[in-house]
Parts: C-alpha cells; structure tokens; sequence
C-alpha cells in the first residue's frame, strides 16, 4: 500500500514536471493591460450594483483551467487574473491557494476559436439546481448587460441537463454552443469573456448564498415569471427528497411523513420529475410548503408574498439561504430543526410527526 502511494506521488510529480516545461509556472503578478480589458457592471436590469464591484473581462487569448471540483483559473501570459479565478476548498473560497500555482496546468490545451463566455465554478455549479439558479444563471444576465449574448460563439461550463437546457430555452439562449468543462478542462480562446462571481463575497460558500443579493431574486422573478406557462393549483405541497443521489437533508421516516401528510390534503411533489416551467407554475401557485432543506426550495424566488413555508433542516447545516429569500419575498419562513442522525442510508433526520403536527 505504501509503495503504491509512493509510486503515484512520484507518477503525479512527474507528469506535473511535464506540463511545467509544455505550459511554464502560473503566478500572480500584474497583467499585460493591452491584451486585457476590464469594465465595471453598475446597473443589472435597472437595478443599481455599484456596492458589489461586479466587473467583467475581455481578454485575448486567455487561458481557463479546472479541475471540475474546485477550481476555476483564468490566465492571462501565466499571470492568474485576480477576481475571477477562485479555489473552494470545503466550501471555503480562497484565491491564495489556488491549485494552478502549486501544479500549473497539468492537461493539454483545446484552442477555442471566436469568443467564449465562462460560466464554469466547480461542481457546485454544475448539477445543482438552486446554484445555477443562484449562480449561473445571473452570470449570464450580468453579461449581457454590457455583451451581446447573441455575438458569444461558445459558452464554457457543463453537460446540460434538462432544467438547465429549459432556462436556457426561455432566456433564449442556444444550448448547443455550451462546451463541456469537464471534456475539455484546460482550453485557450482567442477572446475569452468573464465576470466575477454574483455572490461569493464571503468567505464560505454557505455564508455567501445565505447573504444572496436581492437583485438576483428579483431579476429572476422578472425574466421567468413573464413566461407563458401551464398553470397548476397546489394549495399545499410537500417536497419528497427521497430522490436526490445526496444522502444528507433526507427523512429517514420519509413514507410515515409523506402519509401524515396526504390525510391533511398536501400535494407530494418529487421535482426533478417535473419540468422547470412546471416548477415555476407549482411555486407561484401554492400557498403552503413543507420540504427538507434541499435545492427544491430555490424555487421560493418564485412564490407570492405571505405564503407559509416549513423548512425541514439538520442542526448542523449553517446555510440560510431559503430564509434569506423568503424575507426578501416576504413569505412566513419556519424550521423545523433536527438532530443530525449519522450513517443511515435512509437519510441523516428523523421527524416525530407530532413536532410535524404543530406546525399544521
């Protein structure tokens, strides 16, 4: 087992050599201005956001390395661009000790001719859906207050999945210019566009989203709900997570709670069954919502005022970033918090039913 180890850390200091002498070190120092252009985003849709210093890059012939996980860099001459690379390491965000300037760029370059917009983060970014709605998904909004989206040749970022292809159908964007971040994880550009992170101001992940800017709710709200959509009239609904590939924020007595819940007339809803446009309808509809902590509930952006909402949530998880959006939306935020229950595949909480039962 030791040998073994040894043998892949000097496999790892070898390729890494490799890719040094191909690529050179990446540092950070000042950058070549010429090749370089940064311009500030002041107004998103109207809305003022001077405080945040958002900014977005032009850059030609700019370099993107990820890992897929936790890293994000952009290069400019081997020079790491401040603001708009980042490392996540346990949720925490640091530039310092992004990994580019320890290993460099240890996969071969795809050269990307046209002009490219990177909208990968990491794998936060990628699958989740209350990030891409957080996340991305304003990324693309912030762009196209100073480019037009529609003069972008490549879009960097993931494998689309279906709800990801559905927003980017009603924000009229083509899914089939998105290129794989995880195919290709180092490319070139030969003009590369990027802005800075709408909410990662903090220093964890968690702490960022449970501060969530109130223009991203509110541009959200504007740009999706104007859509023409299937209504649906849930009076009550009750989330079931059961379905999500995480074991955490799950209810170990998941089908005890699911019927208690239909004897008080609550509609159960799995979402990653139901199309997005149909989320949006669900959500603006309904007038109650039971639901374990989980991306399901990035969906309050979506609610109307006043609406009650019981979040079901393990002590131990610090993001508030449901509460934050229900004060923002004016919505009647609740927790139910439980004790974090550890290695059970059924989940990570258990729910008395008559805790259940006052809330009703």
């Amino acid at each position: 087992m030791i040998i073994k180890k040894i043998i892949k850390n000097h496999y790892k200091k070898l390729i890494q050599s490799l890719f040094f002498l191909i690529y050179g070190k990446v540092k950070i120092q000042n950058l070549d201005l010429e090749k370089i252009k940064i311009t500030k985003v002041k107004k998103v849709d109207g809305i003022n956001v001077k405080k945040y210093n958002y900014q977005f890059l032009e850059l030609k012939k700019g370099r993107v390395f990820t890992d897929y996980i936790e890293n994000l860099s952009i290069i400019s001459k081997n020079t790491l661009v401040k603001n708009f690379s980042f490392q996540q390491i346990n949720g925490s965000l640091n530039l310092i000790k992004n990994q580019t300037l320890i290993s460099g760029t240890p996969r071969f370059k795809k050269k990307i001719a046209g002009t490219t917009l990177v909208l990968t983060q990491g794998a936060s970014g990628h699958f989740n859906y209350a990030h891409w709605l957080f996340d991305i998904v304003p990324k693309l909004i912030m762009c196209s207050q100073v480019y037009d989206l529609k003069k972008i040749d490549f879009f960097y970022f993931s494998k689309l999945n279906s709800f990801q292809r559905e927003t980017l159908k009603l924000l009229g964007i083509k899914p089939n210019k998105f290129i794989d971040a995880n195919v290709y994880r180092h490319i070139q550009c030969e003009k590369l566009l990027s802005v800075t992170h709408p909410n990662y101001f903090k220093k964890t992940i968690f702490f960022a989203h449970s501060n969530l800017p109130k223009w991203i709710l509110y541009v959200l709200k504007k740009k999706l709900l104007k859509k023409n959509f299937k209504k649906f009239y849930y009076e009550k609904i009750f989330i079931d997570r059961s379905d999500s590939i995480n074991n955490h924020c799950k209810i170990i007595n998941n089908e005890e709670v699911i019927e208690f819940l239909k004897e008080k007339n609550y509609r159960i809803l799995q979402l990653s069954k139901i199309k997005f446009i149909d989320q949006i309808s669900i959500f603006k509809n309904c007038k109650k919502i039971i639901a374990p902590h989980g991306a399901g509930l990035a969906n309050l952006v979506f609610c109307r005022r006043k609406i009650n909402v019981v979040e079901i949530i393990p002590k131990n998880i610090k993001n508030k970033v449901y509460q934050r959006i229900s004060k923002i939306n004016k919505l009647n935020h609740k927790f139910i918090y439980l004790q974090n229950i550890n290695k059970n595949q059924s989940g990570d909480m258990y729910l008395d039913l008559r805790r259940l039962h006052k809330f009703l």
